[in-house]
């Protein structure tokens, strides 16, 4: 079962469904680290960098706790960040303070968390593939495929179709592996619009134009005055809408208006466009840079699922989602790529994995 590069049926298996999984990242800070896996592991396959070239070797490099969490060994040419590098005296590019005790660290003088774009972060990370016996705790992302079946039958039907993917640096793909904001380097993950539309086009073997509209930085109030131009001029049949990470400071109510007045639009155009409405991911929780209503929106995307005015419209939860991998023991610092927002390889899998379990329902299978 070793994988060692990117490959779209390990990538894609859901990490609430499988007894295998396949490089689980993780981040040591300390030189004597452990971190939690998402399931305690039966036999680890292997351990190696986050590009997946270097393995590293059991006994020399890492150990496993009693409890099943991979512990760094002193020596081991696996590569950290000391306590001080990674909660720092003095700030980094960006001084990004921490949140009291956040850390779990009792520091004598405020500290600031590392930030850093590219492979700052994933550069540090590891990749672990093990076999578990363990059962998922968390949510199973509900299938709701007959409120984008007119999608779905295009695609059956193997018409072509224009998907367009509309939201901020998170769809953009920063910092998947593959794409320019994440390095170009090994393990090539794609961003997660391609993931997705990578899958459906080899299920159903129907011709899928990918747009990716998004912008970094982007807000609900700048998709509200974008959508006709960046959205309806390319009359698309699938549109997947996700803001909500710079939005922090909105009400959940202003929230919804403004997701609301982007899917009134669309609709109105293209009457026989479905929609997928993702809830975000959260950002860092041990810095209040990003941190804000961004668990919350979700409330505001499920009372529009249950409008009876948008039959039309699918929620892919990935908040809740999110929150259940960090409730499970995932740090955040394992499944980030910048530390404070941006999604590393493990959590674009995620994105990819939730969306396409709420297209699809039971039909998502690899």
């Amino acid at each position: 079962m070793e994988y060692t590069s990117y490959q779209l049926e390990t990538w894609l298996r859901p990490f609430w469904n499988t007894r295998e999984v396949y490089n689980e990242t993780v981040l040591f800070v300390g030189e004597e680290d452990a971190a939690p896996l998402l399931y305690k592991p039966s036999e680890v396959v292997s351990v190696r960098d986050y590009g997946l070239q270097i393995e590293y070797v059991y006994g020399k490099d890492y150990t496993l706790t009693e409890d099943g969490k991979i512990q760094r060994i002193a020596g081991s040419s696996i590569p950290y960040f000391t306590v001080d590098e990674y909660y720092r005296t003095e700030p980094d590019s960006v001084p990004v303070a921490i949140f009291g005790d956040a850390s779990g660290y009792e520091f004598k003088e405020n500290r600031y968390i590392k930030y850093g774009e590219g492979n700052t972060f994933t550069s540090k990370q590891i990749a672990v593939t093990y076999t578990h016996d363990s059962p998922w705790n968390g949510s199973v992302p509900a299938g709701k495929s007959e409120r984008v079946q007119a999608f779905l039958q295009k695609l059956q039907n193997k018409e072509k179709t224009t998907a367009v993917f509309y939201g901020d640096s998170i769809t953009v793909g920063c910092n998947a592996s593959g794409t320019e904001y994440g390095g170009n380097i090994s393990p090539y993950t794609p961003s997660y619009p391609e993931l997705v539309t990578a899958y459906l086009t080899k299920k159903y073997g129907a011709e899928i134009e990918l747009i990716n509209t998004a912008v970094g930085g982007s807000n609900t109030e700048w998709g509200v005055q974008n959508v006709q131009e960046r959205v309806i001029a390319y009359r698309p049949d699938l549109v997947v809408i996700a803001f909500g990470m710079n939005d922090s400071s909105l009400p959940i109510a202003e929230y919804k208006e403004k997701i609301a007045e982007m899917v009134n639009q669309i609709h109105r155009a293209e009457p026989d466009c479905s929609i997928v409405l993702v809830a975000t991911s959260v950002p860092n929780n041990e810095t209040e840079w990003f941190y804000g209503n961004q668990k919350q929106y979700i409330a505001g995307l499920r009372e529009m699922e249950e409008d009876t005015a948008y039959p039309f419209v699918a929620v892919a939860d990935m908040t809740t989602f999110h929150l259940d991998l960090l409730d499970a023991g995932k740090r955040f610092r394992d499944m980030t790529g910048n530390n404070i927002n941006h999604p590393n390889d493990f959590l674009v899998r995620a994105y990819a994995q939730i969306i396409l379990k709420t297209m699809l329902g039971d039909n998502f299978t690899v």
